[in-house]
């Protein structure tokens, strides 16, 4: 176990967002290093023919994360002002699978709760709900604050 890492998983949502805020201040208090993973699912999905949707949302022709995509989360990890020991990384696939692998060795993983409902999460599941299921080390749901939280 790497005691001194807490992995965060990190997208343009609030909830993740909420989560690399909580996350950044905890390992500030504690002297942990953070990584923030950023998982781009690949495929998306389905077409209604059965065909897989390759193309989604930050993700290039051939499966690569793209540079807007990159840009924009890299912006967002500058907001919490990270030491230079702090890292973010890119990955393409399930969400969940990727930050359970990448937390295999920390002491913590954070992860946002709260992205999909409805049709949504039927359909493509709850990252937070695979973490807290799957991950050997221990996990922090972050809700997001309602608007009108002080």
């Amino acid at each position: 176990m790497n005691d001194s890492e807490i992995v965060v998983g990190l997208d343009d949502s609030p909830p993740a967002k909420s989560a690399l805020r909580w996350a950044a201040e905890y390992a500030r208090l504690t002297g942990a290093r953070l990584r923030a993973v950023s998982v781009v699912d690949w495929p998306l999905g389905v077409h209604a023919d059965g065909r897989p949707v390759l193309r989604a949302a930050g993700v290039g022709q051939y499966g690569e994360v793209g540079h807007d995509y990159r840009a924009m989360i890299s912006a967002l990890f500058s907001e919490i002002d990270p030491p230079s020991d702090w890292v973010l990384e890119f990955e393409v696939g399930r969400a969940g699978n990727v930050l359970v692998r990448a937390s295999e060795d920390a002491r913590l993983l954070v992860v946002g709760t709260g992205e999909h409902v409805g049709l949504g999460k039927i359909l493509l599941g709850s990252t937070s709900h695979h973490c807290l299921s799957h991950a050997r080390c221990p996990v922090v749901a972050v809700p997001t604050p309602s608007p009108t939280a002080g």
